[in-house]
């Protein structure tokens, strides 16, 4: 028989196209950052800018790391071209809190006007685990 079998090439292409569809979505996730938990938190990540502050103070946008007068650029070029769009930033919650307030202005300072924070969601149930731990008045409504 002079043909080629084509069965084991289609199956090995169709393994390849499975494992590819499967890790795709994973190299797509940005940079890990432990983010604080908050249960009053709503999801605006699909209509929004992102910027990330890691554990130890660099700065991504746009999926590339750069300094804050970098990031300052960048943004009003964003703000020139993108319309008014919301910024979320997404700080791991060991961050110095001088160093957000450095990023949020740098946002700010771009002419962009809403300004949110990613936090991770808190598990739900009957008394919250970060209610449970305040001193009484603590950290309640």
């Amino acid at each position: 028989m002079a043909d080629i079998n084509m069965t084991p090439l289609i199956d090995v292409m169709l393994v390849l196209l499975i494992i590819f569809m499967i890790a795709a979505p994973m190299l797509t996730t940005g940079v890990s950052v432990k983010l604080p938990e908050s249960h009053t938190g709503r999801n605006l990540e699909s209509q929004a800018l992102s910027v990330t502050v890691t554990y130890d103070g660099r700065i991504q946008f746009d999926k590339t790391f750069m300094a804050l007068p970098v990031l300052a650029n960048q943004l009003k070029e964003a703000a020139q071209t993108g319309g008014k769009r919301p910024v979320l930033v997404r700080a791991d919650h060991n961050v110095p809190y001088g160093r957000v307030i450095q990023v949020v202005d740098a946002i700010r300072d771009a002419g962009f006007t809403q300004v949110g924070f990613v936090t991770a969601a808190v598990p739900a149930g009957p008394e919250s685990p970060a209610l449970a731990a305040a001193p009484h008045g603590v950290g309640q409504p």
